[in-house]
C-alpha cells in the first residue's frame, strides 16, 4: 500500500511538473495604463461619425519596466496615435468596438515602440479608465500611470 501511494504521488508530481505555464498574461505582475485615445468611428447602418475613447493597458514584468515605459510613454502614445488617427472603426449593432481586432493591430506597433523591455500582454478597452483626483495631474502630464494588479 505504501509503495503504491508513494509511486502514485511521485507520478502526480511528475505530471504536474510537465504541465507548462503559459507565458504572457499569467506571468505579468505589473500593469501600466496609457492615457486615453480618441478614435474615429462610424455607426453601423447610419453614416454618423464620431469619436470614442479607447484605453490601452500594457502588462510588464517588474517595477523597473514600469518606470522605463512611463518614461517613454509620450513616444509610445505618439506611435500608437499615428496608427489610430489614420483608421476609422465601425461600431456593431450594440454600439461596441471590435477591441480584439484593434489589439491585434496595435500589438506589433507597441512591441516595436518599447525596445528595451519585454511587453507581456496588451489590453485594449473601450472607454476611459478610472483615475483618482490625486493621480489626475501627474497622469495628464506623463500620459502613463501604474495600475496595481
Amino acid at each position: 500500500m505504501n509503495k503504491a501511494m508513494k509511486y502514485g504521488l511521485l507520478g502526480f508530481f511528475l505530471l504536474m511538473s510537465a504541465i507548462s505555464v503559459p507565458k504572457g498574461a499569467a506571468l505579468a505582475k505589473e500593469r501600466v495604463q496609457l492615457s486615453v485615445f480618441l478614435v474615429n468611428i462610424v455607426e453601423s447602418g447610419v453614416k454618423k461619425t464620431g469619436l470614442v475613447p479607447l484605453t490601452v493597458y500594457l502588462d510588464l514584468e517588474d517595477m523597473d519596466a514600469v518606470r522605463y515605459v512611463c518614461g517613454i510613454a509620450p513616444r509610445i502614445r505618439e506611435t500608437l496615435f499615428k496608427y489610430l488617427n489614420k483608421q476609422t472603426f465601425n461600431l456593431d449593432a450594440k454600439n461596441k468596438l471590435d477591441v480584439a481586432k484593434i489589439r491585434l493591430d496595435l500589438w506589433p506597433i507597441a512591441y516595436k515602440a518599447v525596445t528595451s523591455v519585454k511587453l507581456l500582454n496588451m489590453l485594449v478597452v473601450m472607454g476611459t479608465g478610472k483615475v483618482t483626483s490625486s493621480e489626475a495631474r501627474l497622469f495628464a502630464r506623463r500620459g502613463c500611470r501604474y495600475v496595481p494588479k
